[in-house]
């Protein structure tokens, strides 16, 4: 696999999330939780990766955007799902009539 490229979403004070491309295709995301001593990240995957790309996927996670964040962390421990994106769901709420919030598909 060639190496992936990140694109930021969001970002706070304590997490990150990241598209993940491999190439010009979408393979994935990753959300990223930075804690006192360890790093979380929580990986979805749209495509299939053998044992050693996953492996070279994590390493390329933690040495372009974890160790660059906090480099003195002591773990970054990852949890790794099958993904499918099934849509993108963005309420719209109107305070002003108080008719509430309804949800639409982006």
């Amino acid at each position: 696999m060639e190496a992936a490229r990140f694109e930021r979403n969001v970002r706070t004070e304590s997490s990150e999330i990241f598209t993940i491309y491999g190439g010009a295709r979408r393979i994935g995301r990753v959300d990223i939780h930075y804690g006192r001593f360890e790093v979380h990240g929580t990986l979805l995957l749209e495509v299939d990766l053998t044992d050693d790309e996953l492996q070279q996927l994590i390493d390329q996670l933690d040495e372009e955007l974890v160790q660059t964040h906090d480099p003195e962390r002591e773990d970054f421990l990852v949890t790794v799902y099958k993904a499918e994106e099934l849509g993108f769901y963005l309420a719209i709420c109107s305070f002003a009539t108080a008719l509430g919030c309804w949800w639409t598909v982006w």
